[in-house]
């Protein structure tokens, strides 16, 4: 995995947080760090999760079905299925940045809830 993006998502979503404290201006404490940087690695977790299942192809099955659809229905769509004669099925799209936004991710949401978890007690 890339170490160097990793550690790009990672200190950004420091800077976002401390962003986004700065914004809803609240008290920088340490609670109020751990909550923000927690809620904006769960965000980038979200879109990492997202575009991981993108990438594995689950949804190539669906748009070849529409694409399938859509070339009986409208005439334009059927005059192309009588040329051609085949549709080619959808190849899911890659991306290099899935894994270290994923990782940051992840990492940022268990540092937190570790030090909530540490602060609380």
């Amino acid at each position: 995995m890339n170490i160097k993006a990793t550690t790009l998502f990672a200190s950004f979503i420091a800077i976002v947080s401390l962003g986004y404290t700065w914004h809803l201006h609240q008290s920088i404490t340490l609670l109020t760090l751990i909550n923000n940087i927690f809620l904006v690695s769960l965000a980038v977790t979200i879109v990492g999760a997202s575009l991981f299942v993108v990438q594995g192809g689950l949804f190539n099955g669906i748009t070849y079905s529409f694409k399938r659809f859509f070339a009986r229905v409208t005439k334009n769509g059927v005059y192309a299925f009588e040329l051609d004669g085949d549709l080619e099925f959808v190849q899911a799209p890659s991306y290099t940045f899935t894994y270290p936004l994923l990782l940051a991710g992840i990492l940022g949401c268990t540092a937190t809830a570790i030090l909530s978890i540490v602060f609380y007690l």
